[in-house]
């Protein structure tokens, strides 16, 4: 299954006071859209490996494997909408607390993955 994060706000839906927000029924999306990413088994059982030895070492390496493991998956669509690896490497570091409850088990990945992607689009915007 290939799904995609996408950015930008659903015009349709409900806004915070429960109202309608204008243009009515139809979605509004945009063009950036990153693939899901797919659940790094071999990251994750690097991390677990480290993790059982150097609990310090596995949390700080974590965003950094993950955000090269992205940038791989993610590479032509980065090139496309012209985001250097450093936005994508920054946005990781920045979640990092969620990438460790992900490594402990305490997260599923189909959640981290589209936040992750989200939060990637939103730095990659103008």
């Amino acid at each position: 299954m290939s799904t995609t994060v996408t950015a930008g706000a659903v015009a349709s839906g409900p806004s915070v006071a429960g109202r309608r927000r204008a243009g009515g029924g139809r979605p509004e999306t945009t063009s950036a859209a990153l693939k899901t990413l797919e659940e790094p088994v071999d990251v994750l059982s690097e991390l677990r490996a480290i993790l059982a030895t150097e609990p310090a070492a596995a949390r700080s390496a974590a965003p950094g494997l993950l955000a090269g493991y992205a940038v791989d998956v993610w590479s032509d669509q980065l090139a496309a909408l012209g985001v250097p690896p450093a936005v994508v490497t920054h946005a990781f570091e920045t979640f990092r607390r969620e990438i460790w409850l992900w490594l402990e088990g305490d997260r599923r990945w189909d959640q981290l993955a589209g936040h992750l992607g989200a939060r990637v689009l939103r730095r990659a915007s103008p």
